[in-house]
């Protein structure tokens, strides 16, 4: 039998009773150094886990393997990125209980004094900062760990514009235990040792007091073209925006791309599809920039970024993004591609409206080693009524998307 135990954020304070009293049935016991000191009274055999976690497993199956029972001493609650998942991996034959603890974000949302269950929780610890939602419509709560610190998950919300506050804990219920309330721009330039702190991230429309959570507008995919504003800019028409964006695969966590944002119809859907992520919009025509910010506060899309200028040259400075979308090249479709800060595996989504340009958006994806090139052409018919009876047919220009996928490290 094994006994997942959670001793809480790090004092003997804060471990649960119950805890205590199974510590003392247990016949082996496995947890980090600080978890062992908590019961140095403890009369069985212990085994501190370090970075070597095939050697606490062997450990754990010797001991299974002698009848004997096992107790595994876990940080926070076992339930919240534990040792729990690899333990039921590792051993699915074998009766598992869990004790809970109190998670150190459990404790710093305390301290904070601020409701929790609209909250989203999440670790940084061994994984990549863009599993973190950019544009936060509720608080988050992220523990951090590794090279990840909290100065790194600020500096990386400050690379997006954004700049959420932050409350800080670091050594939580130890005598050294820091509290500090900032924002992301502060806190990245932060040179003391915070390794390993909790965060509580708010969105920027809020404060940390407050207890609703921002209010996220529903994606509206195929908005009607004169829902946008325009004047003489063209605009991509909302039949082919609706199969443009089917193409580039685009999630709620997305960052993506527009380059030759026209009047923004693209980049604005984008923006509500992608609403825990963001969207850069590049664009080289003032009046279409106007025309972009205008529709952006039209649709109260808050994670829209205008840039202005000509790609590729404008492209200099934008962070890494999943997809590029590609409405305007001048002819320079293959520098524009070449320079495009795609993450590996990103996805490139071209429109055409010449044979010209689909044969060098073809040809410049080969040479770039992009995968699953896929070509389609459009052409929609809008049947307007010229009274009740009688209906004609308009005929938009035939479009082409081509698309495909950044080669993978």
């Amino acid at each position: 039998m094994i006994l997942v135990m959670g001793i809480g954020p790090g004092t003997s304070a804060w471990v649960v009773p119950e805890v205590e009293k199974m510590v003392q049935e247990c016949e082996v016991l496995l947890g980090g150094g600080r978890a062992l000191e908590l019961f140095s009274d403890f009369q069985g055999e212990t085994y501190q886990i370090k970075g070597n976690l095939r050697e606490a497993l062997d450990i754990a199956n010797r001991a299974l393997s002698q009848g004997k029972k096992l107790g595994v001493l876990v940080s926070g609650d076992p339930g919240f990125y534990s040792l729990l998942p690899v333990l039921q991996r590792e051993f699915p034959e074998e009766e598992i209980r869990v004790l809970p603890g109190i998670s150190s974000l459990q404790l710093a949302f305390a301290r904070a004094g601020v409701p929790w269950q609209e909250a989203e929780l999440l670790s940084v610890h061994g994984r990549p900062l863009c599993s973190l939602p950019l544009n936060l419509h509720k608080p988050l709560g992220v523990l951090t760990g590794g090279e990840n610190t909290p100065q790194k998950v600020a500096q990386y919300y400050q690379t997006y514009g954004f700049n959420p506050r932050i409350f800080l804990g670091k050594d939580l219920s130890y005598p050294e235990e820091q509290w500090l309330t900032t924002d992301a721009q502060q806190l990245m330039g932060m040179t003391k040792d915070l390794s390993n702190a909790v965060l509580l991230i708010y969105p920027e429309t809020i404060s940390e007091k407050e207890n609703n959570t921002c209010e996220i507008l529903p994606p509206r995919l195929g908005i009607k073209d004169e829902e946008f504003h325009r004047a003489n800019v063209p605009m991509t028409k909302s039949e082919i925006r609706v199969q443009v964006l089917a193409k580039a695969g685009i999630t709620a966590k997305s960052r993506v791309l527009d380059v030759g944002a026209g009047t923004g119809s693209i980049s604005i859907e984008a923006a509500l599809i992608a609403y825990r992520g963001c969207v850069y919009a590049v664009e080289k025509n003032p009046e279409a920039q106007e025309l972009i910010l205008t529709n952006q506060e039209k649709f109260g899309v808050n994670n829209l970024r205008l840039i202005r200028g000509t790609a590729p040259e404008a492209l200099v400075g934008i962070p890494l993004m999943d997809v590029c979308i590609i409405g305007g090249s001048q002819g320079r479709i293959h520098d524009i591609l070449q320079q495009a800060p795609l993450v590996p595996g990103g996805r490139a989504v071209i429109t055409a409206v010449t044979l010209e340009t689909v044969t060098k958006s073809i040809e410049s994806l080969r040479k770039l080693e992009y995968q699953d090139i896929d070509v389609v052409s459009i052409q929609a018919v809008r049947w307007q009524g010229l009274n009740e009876d009688v209906h004609l047919a308009q005929a938009l220009n035939p479009v082409f998307i081509i698309s495909g996928n950044n080669k993978p490290d």
